[in-house]
């Protein structure tokens, strides 16, 4: 907690302007469970199948950047000393917008309904947009400076790129449009490598010395690691415009780049952990280890069978490395991180009260009775489970069935970890009032 004096607490927005994102996330997850189990076994032939592209999109709309865009509405005025404008009015539009948007534009694409997918997708383009532009809007203004601002700058532009791309891609799958399949993968890149490792990068250089007791990341490499990654994500993009042998080239060695940028994230991460002055078991720092392996896993394993000289991967099994970075990756270091900025933020809003109101005398829970440890350690062995038979279903698709049981319990205990958190507030702050 030492760390805290370089935090502008007093500007810390209201409580439920980051956490209407964070409650709400895990339900699309339960959602995307159901999704599968509906379609079965089949929707797991080809990423192209429409309920895989319905399932994956509401994972990422609806769970991964729900979760993201909740933690810039409390980053921007803490960390980078700039509210967004208007925060309670654009939080709710933003989230009505995504809440609504993304199931109405995963039913249009699972299938086939043209109003669902063109009236969803207008909702998410127009909650995209909105956050786009008073995120900026906000990022402008701040007057920090550091590897943070600089990385939550890079995410937001990666953002927009995304958006473009996947507003491109959603008309082709409107009657009488062209699909341009060649954009998926740039719409891929742009979306994993840039806005997802992008963010988790720039909160991480705050969150993990900070909550985790761990030194400082090296200050060369969180300078230079953000920049870098925009770069070859710009350099993938240009070899894809350009023909034949200097093009392929060009992607390749960029690409190459762009592994070995994010798997030395990993790595940094996980030395900084090994050196942690608190020795106790965290299980939030377990969720963090957990995620910080299946990343090289994942980009190991997509870069293997994207070598010219091996077989390609058919099947489900292709599917192997987006499961480990969306699930492995990118979720166990979003519910790390939920299970700390959740209840420290009931502490902190809790304390708030407490001096408004002039009762010092009044107890405030410590962040581990908000959500207790023991809680949150049965939600990570469940969060394993669901990690691994995710895993052994794309090789042995039967198993689909307990896997999605899996990650459907798994996250519905997230959810009721994160409304008892909710719900010490209502209870602490009603009785202190």
């Amino acid at each position: 907690m030492m760390h805290l004096a370089r935090l502008s607490l007093d500007r810390t927005p209201p409580l439920w302007v980051p956490l209407q994102f964070m409650a709400t996330a895990p339900l699309f997850a339960v959602a995307f469970a159901a999704l599968l189990a509906v379609e079965g076994p089949d929707a797991l032939l080809s990423r192209w199948t429409p309920a895989m592209l319905a399932a994956t999109h509401l994972l990422v709309l609806g769970y991964i950047t729900m979760v993201m865009f909740g933690a810039m509405q409390q980053l921007l005025p803490v960390v980078a000393g700039s509210p967004v404008p208007r925060e309670r009015l654009t939080s709710r539009l933003i989230h009505l917008g995504l809440a609504l948007g993304t199931p109405l534009l995963a039913a249009g694409l699972a299938w086939s309904i043209p109003p669902a997918l063109a009236t969803g997708g207008l909702c998410v383009l127009g909650a995209m947009g909105l956050f786009i532009v008073t995120t900026s809007i906000s990022l402008w203004r701040s007057p920090a400076r550091g590897p943070t601002h600089t990385a939550l700058w890079l995410a937001v532009a990666a953002l927009a790129v995304t958006v473009t791309l996947g507003a491109w891609l959603a008309l082709g799958h409107l009657p009488g449009l062209p699909l341009p399949r060649s954009m998926t993968q740039l719409h891929l890149a742009w979306g994993l490598a840039g806005w997802i490792a992008l963010l988790i990068a720039g909160v991480a250089y705050q969150v993990v010395p900070m909550f985790q007791m761990t030194p400082e990341y090296p200050a060369r490499f969180a300078r230079f690691h953000a920049p870098g990654v925009f770069i070859l994500l710009a350099l993938v993009t240009a070899g894809g415009f350009l023909p034949g042998v200097p093009g392929i080239a060009l992607q390749t060695l960029a690409a190459a780049g762009l592994v070995a940028a994010l798997a030395g994230f990993a790595f940094i991460t996980l030395r900084l952990q090994a050196r942690r002055r608190r020795r106790n078991a965290d299980v939030t720092v377990a969720f963090w280890r957990t995620g910080l392996l299946a990343l090289p896993l994942a980009l190991s394993l997509w870069g293997l069978s994207a070598l010219p000289f091996t077989p390609g991967i058919q099947g489900p099994a292709a599917l192997i490395p987006a499961w480990l970075f969306l699930a492995g990756f990118t979720l166990s270091i979003i519910n790390g991180m939920l299970y700390k900025i959740v209840p420290f933020l009931v502490w902190l809003h809790l304390n708030h009260r407490l001096m408004q109101s002039g009762r010092w005398d009044a107890p405030v829970p410590n962040m581990h009775q908000v959500i207790p440890i023991r809680h949150t350690r049965l939600q990570w062995w469940f969060h394993l489970t669901a990690l691994a038979a995710g895993t052994a279903a794309l090789l042995w698709p039967p198993l689909l069935y307990p896997a999605l049981l899996a990650f459907a319990l798994s996250n519905t205990l997230l959810s009721a970890n994160l409304w008892q958190g909710i719900g010490v507030f209502r209870r602490d702050g009603i009785r202190q009032d």
